[in-house]
């Protein structure tokens, strides 16, 4: 390997969404770009934080909303017993981080 293959213009030291997009913009302004990061693409937020607890959260309240029997019978909706799949929540979860990190490093 040559000096010239570790020559660049700016080195990116995380590959969250801020780091990402900071090394996207400046590529995609001709800089010779490189990004240190010494996990998944997308950072914590997208593999550990906001994108699965949000995703969580989401299905969380789902079930709130649907065992309120008494405010869905105000509108004759009958759905108990309510159940939920924790395993099939969690694989939404993180099939969603996943689909969120594979767009994230698409070439656009």
């Amino acid at each position: 390997m040559t000096d010239s293959s570790f020559d660049f213009d700016l080195i990116v030291i995380g590959a969250g969404y801020g780091g990402f997009d900071a090394a996207k913009h400046a590529a995609g302004k001709g800089l010779k770009v490189a990004i240190i990061e010494s996990s998944d693409m997308g950072g914590t937020c997208v593999n550990k934080g906001c994108v699965p607890s949000k995703a969580l959260l989401a299905a969380s309240g789902k079930v709130r909303e649907i065992a309120n029997y008494e405010h869905l019978a105000k509108f004759g909706i009958h759905a108990s017993p309510v159940r939920f799949e924790r395993s099939k929540i969690a694989d939404h979860a993180n099939n969603l981080v996943l689909n969120v990190r594979e767009n994230l490093t698409k070439n656009s």
